[in-house]
């Protein structure tokens, strides 16, 4: 049986890779999504998920808030913070209020999955960033990435945040469908990733694109 997931974060982007990355693996469902910690303390209870993932950085109760009033509702259930470039102290608020473990934004998708199963059979999981605050001789982590794609793959990955099938993609560009191909396989294989799910996560998390543009 799947092990359902319960998703919580204000970038509809980002909340929406991550569900497609959850249910291709194939042992997960998306039973629920919220954008606000509103939203998620009174959806949870409504979904009975056997996980939530909770961002920790979202528009009116935070997640720390959220996270210590679902936890008053269902002493049992998982929760892993599902956030970025936190401090240790954010990180121990969420912790302190109910939260089971921690998982960077920037964690592999085969590190998600590996610790929201981790996360679902008692164990504590702290997924840290690679790069940090306290990193100060690190330069910011997109130039790190993004310096690796030329000028068309940027705009190729931007391309793939949209609802755009790849026959739109490619006319819209100015190139060949066969073109296109190259581009998202040189992207793929410079980012580390297998799919447009993934691609997602990091145009989202690298700041390549908004909230709204898929729209």
């Amino acid at each position: 049986m799947a092990i359902r997931v319960f998703l919580a974060d204000d970038n509809a982007l980002f909340r929406d890779g991550v569900a497609q990355l959850l249910q291709s693996d194939g042992r997960f469902e998306v039973v629920g999504q919220a954008s606000t910690g509103e939203e998620a303390v009174a959806a949870v209870s409504q979904h009975r998920p056997d996980l939530i993932l909770m961002d920790l950085r979202m528009p009116g109760m935070s997640g720390v808030e959220a996270i210590r009033r679902i936890r008053a509702q269902d002493p049992k259930v998982p929760i892993g913070v599902l956030s970025i470039f936190e401090t240790p102290e954010h990180v121990q608020l969420a912790l302190d209020a109910g939260a089971n473990g921690y998982v960077a934004k920037d964690a592999t998708p085969a590190d998600l999955s590996d610790a929201a199963i981790a996360l679902v059979h008692g164990k504590r999981q702290l997924v840290v960033p690679s790069y940090t605050d306290a990193d100060e001789a690190a330069p910011p982590k997109s130039s790190k990435v993004l310096s690796r794609l030329t000028p068309r793959e940027l705009d190729v990955l931007r391309a793939l945040c949209t609802r755009a099938s790849n026959e739109v993609i490619a006319r819209n560009l100015g190139i060949s469908p066969k073109t296109l191909r190259n581009h998202i396989s040189n992207v793929y294989h410079k980012l580390d990733i297998h799919d447009r799910a993934q691609a997602v996560i990091v145009a989202v998390r690298e700041d390549l694109v908004g909230v709204d543009a898929r729209n």
